[in-house]
């Protein structure tokens, strides 16, 4: 399956006229982005954990990637997994269209910046910071050649 569809839904369900379709709007936007991330590091040579690993792993390396653009990207996408977890979790908190629509647009700039991070010579230079990181600060190497 495309992640990218995941991100198609959220707009459809962006536009619905229910807080429990707004709601999943945020949900799929998320997932959306987190399986492109996923996606990104499996290609780079990483071993992306599964389950609730995954989350953290992804936007951690993210984050600390070297480039500016794709930092900002791993932050977002560790931002729009707390409005997920808002959006499916806390019920007495209102979520209304225009949210859900700002989530999906954010979602879409996310995967994007992913996009050309696969394109050299971005792909190279995060994969080598990231497999820095891995090595000096989080004692944890999943990179593989």
């Amino acid at each position: 399956m495309n992640p990218r569809e995941f991100l198609t839904l959220a707009q459809r369900l962006s536009l619905e006229t229910t807080e429990a379709a707004w709601r999943s709007a945020i949900s799929r936007a998320y997932y959306a982005v987190f399986h492109v991330a996923r996606q990104l590091l499996e290609d780079l040579g990483f071993t992306v954990p599964r389950a609730d690993r995954a989350h953290g792993y992804l936007w951690l390396r993210l984050a600390n990637c070297g480039d500016a653009r794709v930092q900002q990207a791993g932050r977002d996408l560790n931002d729009l997994r707390r409005h997920r977890n808002e959006a499916d979790y806390d019920l007495a908190r209102s979520i209304q269209s225009r949210i859900a629509q700002i989530h999906e647009q954010l979602a879409a700039q996310i995967i994007q910046v992913f996009e050309t991070a696969t394109l050299e010579p971005t792909r190279t230079q995060i994969t080598d910071a990231m497999k820095i990181y891995e090595r000096d600060v989080l004692h944890d190497v999943t990179w593989h050649p």
